[in-house]
This record gives structure tokens, C-alpha cells and sequence, in this order.
């Protein structure tokens, strides 16, 4: 009896960490049912036939598989080099992603639907356009200031935020046909559409960093109170709506094999931006070198992250599955901000009295400089398209405040992701 006394003793930080999540869960769930949907779409069934457009989807050659992805974010995976790592500003994110382009027909992506709706209506290049992934994710990302187990603010510092989101997500390609030289060149363009609804200042934060220096991560504050003075303490909810478009540019060492969905090295594009919880606009160029897949070039393209909760789905069904995939890749991404809330708090939504940052503090041009690897093995099964994949990557990110208290510092994290397949 006292063995299992001291074992339900020893799982209480557990069970109130699942017990937080699932309240959590079902909060989100509550939030993003009432801003996707009316009351009425509820007694409707999903039509999944687009209507007032003559253009239909193309259909696949073969069926594909959803994934499923576990996307970590963490300081401790900065391993670059491990003296940078303080337990300070980007500090842990998680997501769990599901993703299958059978999901935009389901009452959650109705938004999304009408944008694909909308593409079709104003689709003037001559070819259809063709719906390439959903996906649909939880996740919870924590930002901290150095010094965490302080009851008051650290004036100077960044305050304590703790986002817990649900998203939505769809890919649709376009493709153009324009003359150079003589020729007829063709170019796709992928476009992907992001909703996330979410819940700022919940003790999620508090209880996940408490629970992990006390039994994963020694040598760290044990009792983070510090998250007293979160953002938006007690809850709140929030939304970010995002756009990102990518452009393949180039890619080398085609000749080198016999079909012509390999190459050595390849070159793409971002354009993007977001309103809602991030306000800004994007831009990066993302290098990839190893042996590639270039019908997966979209895929990868949107990284893996915690903070974006990225969708996996393969962006095309190539002539011939290539069974191996493995590449090191490079990104550097340039970022307007114009708003980030999780510094300086919600448009409209903030506590009173809430400790946030000056807006003259605020550095709006940020940089991320970011470079991993990706190994993936590709096969058909039951005549679908499966994947298995394991990522790595190093992140550093510029200032993004200065307040000429205490000296201004980069970010600096790593993250590893793993992808399986899925019915």
C-alpha cells in the first residue's frame, strides 16, 4: 500500500500535466468550432463538390497515405554549441500533426474550402488547380525571460508568454505556362493557407517547465513561478491567419540519374505573412543538397516547426516512388515585424496591468539563419504512397528586442520531428 501510495504521489505532476492538456484540448476544440462554422453548417452535410466553377481537381495516379508528425522544439537542442544555451527567450514548443488532403473536406477546414473555392474562380492560367495537402495540429510553444523563478517582472527583459493553438492548414499548386526563348516553360507555384485559433495564459507553461527541470533537465529552477506574470494571464484566446507562397527556382544534377525526379542540389522561394497574434511579412531563400527527391521539394519546404505547425503531405505522386531521400539544407529567412503579442501583448485582448515590452524596444527587422538534415524512405503499399522521416535542424534568430538594460542576445534552438504514415 505505501508503494502505491508513493507511486500516485510521484505521477501527480503527470496526471495534472494530461489533466491541463485535455482541459486545454477541449477549450481549443470549443474555440476554433464556433469561429469555423455557424450553427447551421452543422446540419449540413460536406458537399464535396466545388460549387459555380467549371474547373475540377485533377485526380492523383495513385492514392497517398496521411502522416502523422511529433515536431519538438527545444533550447537543449542547440548543440552547436551547448554555452549558448540559457533556458531563455524561445525556450520549448511541441505539435502533433495529422495530415491527408482528404481533411479539407471535413466541417474544420470550411474556411479553407472557400479559399480553394475562390482560387478556381479567379484561376486564369489555363490549367486546374490541384489540391496537394491539410493537415491539422495541437501544439504549445513557451517563451521566457533569463531569470524565471522571480514573483515579480524583469523589467528589460522579455515576459513570459505560453501559446497553446489548434491548426488548420491547406496546400494548392498553380501552375503557369510562359514562352522564353522560343520555348514553352512551365512553373508551379505552391500556395498554403494556415489558421490557427488558441488560448494564451494558461498554467500549461508552468506546469510543462516545472515538470521538466525537476525530472528531465537538471541544474534548472524547479518551481518556475515567474509564469504569474505571463501574457494574458488567467486566458485568453487569440488567431493568427497565415499565407506562404513557394517557387521552386532551380535545381542541379538532374543528368546524373535516369528518371527526372532526382537531383543533387535545389533552390526555392518564400513569400509570405501573417495577421493575428504575429503581424508581418517574410521572406527567405531555402537550399537543399543531397540526394533529392524534387517532387517532395514543396514538402519540405515549410519546415518543421513547433511554432508553425507545418503540414508534411507529399506534394505530388511521381512517376516511380524513390525509395531513399536524405539531404543537408540551409535557410535564411528575413522577417517584418510589426507585431509580435507574445512580447507585447494582445491588440485587444491583454490584461490590464500586464507586464509587456515598450514598442520602442521592439527590433522589427528579425533573421533566422537555419541548417539540418532529413532522411526519409518513400514506398508504396496497398497502392498508396508512404513515407517515414526524421529531421534535425539548428536555429539562430536575431535580436528581437533591445532595451538597453541588459545586453541584447540571439535566439538559439535546435528541433527534431518524425514523421510515420497513417490511414
Amino acid at each position: 500500500m505505501l508503494i502505491l501510495v508513493r507511486g500516485i504521489i510521484s505521477t501527480k505532476p503527470i496526471l495534472l500535466f494530461i489533466m491541463r492538456s485535455i482541459q486545454l484540448l477541449f477549450c481549443s476544440a470549443f474555440l476554433t468550432t464556433f469561429t469555423v462554422f455557424s450553427q447551421e453548417d452543422l446540419l449540413i452535410p460536406v458537399d464535396n463538390n466545388q460549387p459555380n466553377t467549371n474547373v475540377q481537381l485533377p485526380s492523383m495516379s495513385k492514392p497517398t497515405s496521411g502522416t502523422f508528425s511529433v515536431l519538438i522544439d527545444q533550447d537543449v537542442f542547440f548543440f552547436s554549441d551547448p554555452n549558448l544555451n540559457e533556458d531563455r527567450n524561445y525556450t520549448q514548443g511541441t505539435a502533433f500533426v495529422y495530415s491527408n488532403p482528404d481533411l479539407l473536406n471535413s466541417p474544420f477546414f470550411w474556411p479553407l474550402r472557400k479559399v480553394e473555392t475562390y482560387l478556381e474562380k479567379t484561376n486564369r492560367t489555363g490549367n486546374p488547380i490541384q489540391r496537394m495537402n491539410a493537415s491539422f495540429g495541437l501544439g504549445g510553444t513557451a517563451f521566457t525571460p533569463l531569470k524565471i523563478d522571480s514573483m515579480n517582472p524583469i523589467v528589460g527583459d522579455r515576459p513570459f508568454a505560453f501559446l497553446f493553438y489548434a491548426s488548420t492548414s491547406a496546400g494548392f499548386a498553380k501552375t503557369k505556362e510562359f514562352h522564353r526563348h522560343g520555348e514553352t516553360v512551365t512553373r508551379k507555384i505552391y500556395n498554403t493557407y494556415t489558421m490557427n485559433v488558441g488560448l494564451f495564459g494558461t498554467n500549461l507553461g508552468y506546469q510543462f517547465q516545472g515538470f521538466a527541470h525537476k525530472y528531465i533537465i537538471k541544474g534548472r529552477p524547479e518551481d518556475p513561478f515567474g509564469w504569474n506574470t505571463q501574457i494574458s494571464q488567467g486566458g485568453s484566446p487569440t488567431l493568427l491567419l497565415q499565407y506562404n507562397r513557394f517557387r521552386p527556382l532551380f535545381s542541379a544534377g538532374d543528368a546524373l540519374f535516369n528518371d527526372g525526379d532526382k537531383s543533387l542540389l535545389d533552390l526555392g522561394w518564400n513569400f509570405g505573412g501573417s495577421v493575428g497574434y504575429y503581424d508581418r511579412v517574410f521572406n527567405d531563400l531555402y537550399l537543399r543538397l543531397g540526394f533529392i527527391n524534387k517532387s517532395n521539394q514543396a514538402r519540405w519546404n515549410g519546415g518543421f516547426s513547433a511554432v508553425e505547425s507545418a503540414s508534411f503531405e507529399r506534394t505530388e505522386n511521381p512517376k516511380k516512388v524513390n525509395k531513399l531521400e536524405a539531404f543537408l539544407y540551409a535557410r535564411l529567412r528575413s522577417t517584418f515585424m510589426l507585431r509580435n503579442s507574445m512580447l507585447v501583448g494582445q491588440r485587444w485582448l491583454g490584461n490590464d496591468g500586464e507586464y509587456v515590452l515598450d514598442h520602442d524596444w521592439i527590433n522589427t527587422a528579425v533573421f533566422d539563419f537555419e541548417w539540418g538534415a532529413a532522411l526519409a524512405f518513400n514506398y508504396t503499399k496497398g497502392g498508396e504512397d508512404r513515407s517515414w522521416a526524421l529531421m534535425f535542424r539548428q536555429v539562430v534568430r536575431s535580436q528581437e528586442f533591445n532595451s538597453k538594460i541588459f545586453p541584447a542576445r540571439n535566439h538559439y534552438f535546435g528541433s527534431v520531428g518524425l514523421i510515420i504514415p497513417v490511414r
